[in-house]
This record gives C-alpha cells, structure tokens and sequence, in this order.
C-alpha cells in the first residue's frame, strides 16, 4: 500500500469526486482512479461507489479514511522529527513565521542565540503556514505563527505567546480618522465593511484571515486588494487606495501609533473578540541540543513586540 494512494484517496473524500481530487493532488484523474482501484485491490472491499454522480464514499470508505489520516499524519511527523534531528545536527536552524512577526521578534531572539552559538546557522522562511494539507512545520525545527487551527499531528508541541487586535489604517484626515481617531473610540465593523478594504495577512494564496474574521460575523467583504506584508499595506493607504486592516503587531511595526510624520493613523475596531492568536510550535526533538534549548528558551522570555498582549497563566494547548 502506497503513500500516495492514501492522500489521493483523502482528497477524493475531502473534495468530494476524482476531477476536484485531481486538482488537488496534481495527479491526471486516470492516476487517482488507478490508485483508487489499487487500494480496493488491497483492502478487498468498495472505498468509492462509481454508480453515482458525483461518487460517493462508501460506509468501508468513511472507516478506512479515518486511519488513513491517522496513518499519514504518523509519517508526517516521524519525517519531522528526523528532518529536525538532522538538521539540529548540523546546528542549522530553520524557522518557520511570518514577515510581521519575522522582524518583530527575532531579531533579538537571534542575536542572543547566535551570540551563545556561533556556529549555527540560521534560515527564516516567512510564508506563515505553506499549505495546511501539509504536516505543519514539516522541515522546521520550529515555527511562531498564528494559531493553527487544524488538528496537530502527533507529537506537535504548541504554547501561546500573545494575542493581538485587529487595526485599522487610514490617511489623517479621512472620515474615520475624524469620527473614531480619539481615546476610546472604536471603528464599527459594519462601518468597516462599508470601505473600499486592503486588508492583509495573506500567505500561501489562503483566504487572509481577516476575512475569515469577518465572514464569521456576517459581514461577506470583498477587499480591493489583499496583501502580504505590512508595508505595503500602508503604501496602498497613504496611496489612497483603500482603507487598511491588518493585525496590530505588522500595523505597529511599521506606522507605530502615536507617531507624527507617518501619514497614516492607526484605529481600534469595536468588537473585542476580533484578535489573533500567536503561538510557538516545535517538536521535543528540538530540545535534545544545546542550540535548540537556546532557541526555544529565548522565543519563550522574549519581551512582547509592540502591539501584542500577553497571554495570563501562557498555556500550552
């Protein structure tokens, strides 16, 4: 039994028919019926019954997925966990995060760690999480994004660093600055909804998050334009292209509130249930070198960059 055919087989369940499990998988739709045929063959029952349009998955088939995710999530984290190994051998570190959070935190955290470990080497990829098909973290020996939401894979170690609000930029001087630009005032999220929106957070060509935020409250937005980083998101606002919302660490990171000469204003939004959630993940393979302790010990008592709020009694979920 192959790999392959257990994730052809999970995409076929997941998108519910061969031409969309196709697209996903990148395999022709010949390939993922053939490895469909072939698990059958091996497990000697019907994972798929053909008969309808579009197929569906048989009562075997719901059981056997189960196991199957169970089965690649297992291999997911077994490679994980020799790739950290490896790589800690090597005393090479590569570290999983995002632009906002990248130039926020870890310059300090790197400095004190290459400080006590000068041969390290260190690679920092700020895609946020590539693909949630993915085993998150897969070929990292650590990661600070934001919260995943999916199911951790086996032996995925997860504690929450901070949470942060969701802000709005726009030029001084525009209608909400003047309306909401005062201590205590907050935008409305249906005033929001109502702009022409850049919002960000985008990574991996995913849904950005804010959207996610908002669609939960009922309020379907459809940005002008969605961006990755932060600095550009301000250009686009002070370029009057739209009205900006992004999380308040990228926000304070580069147009700091309170700060004349940047063009830009920052704004809270009156729901406080909109925040983010940041957390450190890692796999205890990582604790088992002296330059791995190191790295997860400083992200750990690292001060909180600008606009984050520490989370009481930090807890591991």
């Amino acid at each position: 039994m192959e790999l392959d055919w257990l994730e052809t087989f999970l995409a076929v369940v997941d998108r519910g028919g061969f031409t969309a499990a196709s697209a996903q998988v990148h395999r022709s739709q010949s390939r993922v019926s053939a490895h469909i045929a072939g698990l059958e063959r091996e497990l000697g029952v019907q994972l798929i019954d053909r008969s309808h349009r579009p197929a569906t998955v048989t009562t075997a088939g719901r059981i056997f997925a189960a196991h199957a995710r169970d089965i690649l999530a297992d291999v997911g984290s077994a490679r994980s966990a020799i790739g950290v190994l490896r790589a800690m051998d090597e005393e090479s570190l590569a570290v999983l995060t995002t632009p906002s959070i990248g130039s926020s935190l870890f310059p300090g955290v790197l400095a004190e760690v290459l400080a006590r470990h000068p041969n390290a080497r260190v690679a920092l990829s700020e895609q946020g999480w590539l693909d949630e098909r993915r085993h998150p973290g897969e070929g990292f020996v650590l990661a600070v994004l934001p919260a995943y939401m999916q199911p951790h894979a086996p032996g995925l170690q997860e504690q929450l660093l901070w949470r942060e609000r969701i802000k709005v930029v726009v030029p001084r001087g525009h209608e909400l600055d003047l309306e909401f630009g005062f201590p205590g005032a907050a935008v409305p999220t249906s005033r929001l909804a109502a702009q022409d929106l850049v919002i960000g957070g985008m990574f991996a060509h995913a849904e950005p998050f804010i959207l996610a935020m908002l669609a939960a409250r009922g309020l379907n937005v459809q940005p002008r334009v969605t961006v990755e980083a932060a600095q550009t998101l301000v250009a686009m606002v002070r370029g009057g292209v739209g009205v900006g919302v992004a999380n308040a660490v990228a926000l304070e990171n580069v147009a700091p509130s309170n700060t004349e000469g940047t063009g830009v204003v920052l704004l809270g939004i009156d729901d406080p249930a909109l925040v983010r959630e940041v957390g450190v993940y890692w796999y205890d393979v990582l604790l088992t070198t002296e330059v791995g302790r190191a790295l997860h010990e400083t992200v750990l008592k690292s001060p909180l960059p600008p606009g984050a709020v520490g989370v009481r009694d930090n807890y591991k979920r």
